[in-house]
């Protein structure tokens, strides 16, 4: 592969940048800081920014992949994408769109000398749900997944589901959970004390217990708390929000916001005082941490890797995802108690800052780089 002293990156996408991945285009833009680093970024469909490369329509690839084989004859079949990194010299091709994983196919069937190393980042959904539901994933983790050099999981428990469901070995995963943004300085937030405002976000779908989340506010009413709770975010499941308001008398005390954009919900989050995620399913949620960051504190569930997101007992409270009447419960604890709400307050914000921040994502993701090139940075 690349035989000079840069590592050459291709970072695999089908569009760039996306909507529900707000957390990656910083994460690049610090990492192209580095000299050592040759960035690039691959995507199939849709791209902007100076980094980005559109590959050709599909017509031109099948073309350019016959000509190809006709003269390589000898060779595996590869498709353009792995042609393009092998003649370019590429020393690391990283999928950020774990679901493009069949493009590499090509490319673990070479010796590990003959090619680039394959890492590939999962989400939750990667690994908790689609291997259940989709024949493909389950081939790819049985026949490729210990061939794939690295795998980025953003959780501990992730890695865990991943080696023990589907048998992925754990030297294989590493563990780099997503970051929230730069560190900076935050103060913690006081309780005002003329109600309660709580926010969620999140894609809306089965798997975020939306149901829970609700029930969370039907019980707090009934604890005679004055409380408002606002969701953001869309999805295939979003009627239940409507249903569910009605079914629990939910019409005065929520809004749903639907979509929006990641730099305008920083800027509204402030204006929360608690955060609520009672997910089914989790690896590491950003919005988690994005809240954490500014000092607000999180009643979560304790599904997947969700409780490593906060300091349970210091900086939120984890409880069974369908614990509802408890999460109410523990949110009037902070209600009642200003000092403690504080103090989970300044937590947050020193935990958050402290593991979760852009410079030790880049810190994680050169070290990983480094070890499976053997090039120093």
């Amino acid at each position: 592969m690349n035989r000079n002293n840069k590592i050459k990156v291709y970072y695999i996408f089908q569009d760039y940048p996306i909507f529900y991945q707000p957390y990656i285009p910083p994460l690049i833009q610090s990492l192209k800081q580095f000299t050592f680093l040759d960035l690039s970024i691959q995507v199939f469909r849709n791209g902007l920014g100076k980094l980005v490369e559109i590959l050709p329509s599909y017509t031109f690839r099948k073309i350019y992949e016959k000509c190809y084989y006709i003269l390589n004859r000898d060779t595996p079949k590869l498709n353009y994408l792995e042609i393009k990194s092998l003649k370019n010299k590429v020393d690391i091709v990283h999928l950020m769109d774990s679901y493009l994983h069949q493009k590499v196919y090509g490319l673990l069937t070479l010796p590990q000398s003959q090619r680039p190393k394959i890492v590939i980042t999962l989400r939750g959904k990667d690994t908790y749900i689609k291997p259940w539901i989709l024949d493909k994933w389950k081939a790819f983790y049985s026949n490729f997944g210990n061939i794939v050099d690295a795998f980025i999981v953003m959780s501990n428990h992730q890695k865990s589901y991943l080696s023990n469901k589907w048998g992925i070995n754990p030297e294989r995963i590493h563990v780099i959970p997503i970051s929230f943004g730069n560190s900076k300085n935050v103060s913690p937030k006081h309780l005002k004390g003329n109600g309660l405002k709580i926010v969620s976000v999140f894609r809306m779908c089965w798997e975020k217990n939306i149901e829970g989340n609700l029930r969370t506010i039907k019980y707090l009413i009934e604890k005679e708390i004055n409380v408002h709770y606002d969701l953001y975010g869309d999805g295939p499941d979003s009627e239940q929000i409507l249903f569910f308001v009605d079914k629990y008398g939910l019409k005065n005390n929520v809004t749903y916001f639907g979509k929006i954009d990641n730099k305008l919900l920083k800027e509204k989050l402030h204006k929360y005082d608690i955060f609520l995620q009672l997910s089914h399913s989790e690896a590491l949620p950003t919005s988690v941490l994005e809240a954490h960051s500014i000092g607000i504190p999180a009643i979560i569930s304790d599904s997947g890797g969700l409780p490593e997101a906060i300091q349970p007992g210091k900086s939120g409270f984890c409880v069974p995802a369908y614990a509802s009447e408890e999460a109410a419960d523990l949110i009037v604890k902070l209600y009642n108690n200003p000092s403690l709400y504080y103090s989970f307050s300044k937590a947050a914000i020193s935990y958050t800052q402290k593991n979760f921040s852009i410079e030790n994502e880049v810190s994680y993701l050169l070290e990983l780089y480094s070890k499976l090139t053997k090039k120093q940075y």
